[in-house]
């Protein structure tokens, strides 16, 4: 009778392979793992960008609000001779313009102290605290000047596009002074943000 052989591998080459298919299986955990990261990372950039558009184009009409109830006031400093050569704080009206932070928001409303919409101007369904002041473009109070160095700034009076001409709501076309309107809008999650537009 002929003695069989069997042929078996060395431990230490079995264990040489075990070695390799872990590491091999650890390489593919983590760069799956990369990957899923990768992804999340971009969803959430994702949401973040689409809520920023959301909060920006719910702030620009809300700031139509402050327009409104600004036009609403605006016969206490404006549309008559002698009207608005003073402060009038109660309606968030100064007449001279105010100091500015980099981006050229007025500092007194950064500090959060601008005319606040009453509750009853807003609809039920905004929960974003609306606040603007308006300042009358000329460097000091008084009578609007119109020689240098106190010179007012005069917008342009004729209006070449959109659907508006002549008066603008109470604003004479002719005035020696524009208006410049600032709406801070305070969303969620302590986002700020300012609409600025001038008037005259």
């Amino acid at each position: 009778m002929r003695p069989k052989f069997y042929r078996t591998l060395p431990s230490a080459r079995r264990h040489q392979r075990g070695i390799v298919s872990t590491l091999v299986a650890v390489v593919v955990l983590l760069v799956t793992l990369l990957a899923a990261v990768a992804l999340l990372r971009s969803v959430d950039t994702s949401n973040t960008v689409a809520g920023s558009i959301a909060f920006r184009q719910a702030a620009t009409h809300e700031a139509e609000y402050a327009y409104k109830d600004m036009l609403a006031n605006a016969s206490q400093f404006s549309g008559q001779p002698g009207l608005g050569e003073a402060n009038i704080a109660g309606v968030g009206y100064y007449a001279s313009l105010q100091a500015v932070d980099s981006r050229g928001v007025p500092t007194t409303l950064v500090n959060g102290n601008g005319h606040s919409l009453p509750a009853n101007t807003m609809p039920a369904s905004v929960t974003d605290k609306v606040s603007y002041m308006v300042e009358r473009m000329c460097p000091q109070a008084g009578p609007a000047l119109t020689v240098a160095p106190n010179q007012c700034l005069v917008p342009g009076a004729t209006v070449t596009g959109g659907s508006t001409t002549g008066n603008q709501g109470g604003f004479s076309a002719g005035a020696l002074a524009g208006y410049r309107l600032t709406v801070r809008i305070d969303g969620p999650k302590g986002a700020t943000t300012y609409v600025q537009t001038i008037l005259h």
